[in-house]
């Protein structure tokens, strides 16, 4: 009885540590999942990741489309002079006090090389995290 006991708090511990490292629920995770969209080439999913809640539904629409655009034109010429966007790395993610912010360090890596270490506001909106762009 008591080996079944121990293997019982065995299985629930993995369990709790499972579903606490694996959720991908994050905002690391989430903005992971939009680099690598960006990566693949997918604009949309990327920009699908950016937070327009402030905006009316037409105005939301009309800024998805614009920088779907932008990164399409801008981002991936960048990305051609840089020999393509090659791995994305978390470095760090501070969640506010409140759950609802956070900021995400992360590094960009390129196909000559070089990498890029910057940093990324992120909102829970709906419970949902998404890149903050705003001011």
């Amino acid at each position: 009885m008591k080996k079944l006991v121990l293997f019982s708090a065995m299985v629930v511990a993995m369990l709790a540590l499972v579903s606490c490292s694996s959720g991908g629920s994050g905002p690391a995770d989430a903005l992971k999942k939009y680099a690598t969209a960006l990566q693949d080439g997918n604009y949309e999913k990327f920009v699908d990741g950016i937070n327009f809640s402030n905006a009316t539904s037409d105005q939301q629409e009309e800024a998805r489309e614009g920088f779907v655009a932008l990164v399409k034109e801008k981002g991936a010429k960048e990305f051609e002079k840089k020999g393509g966007f090659k791995g994305f790395e978390i470095l760090s993610e501070e969640i506010a006090e409140d759950g609802n912010s956070a900021v995400v360090k992360f590094k960009q890596i390129y196909g000559n090389g070089e990498e890029e270490e910057s940093e990324q506001k992120m909102v829970k909106v709906d419970g949902k995290w998404l890149m903050d762009i705003g001011k």
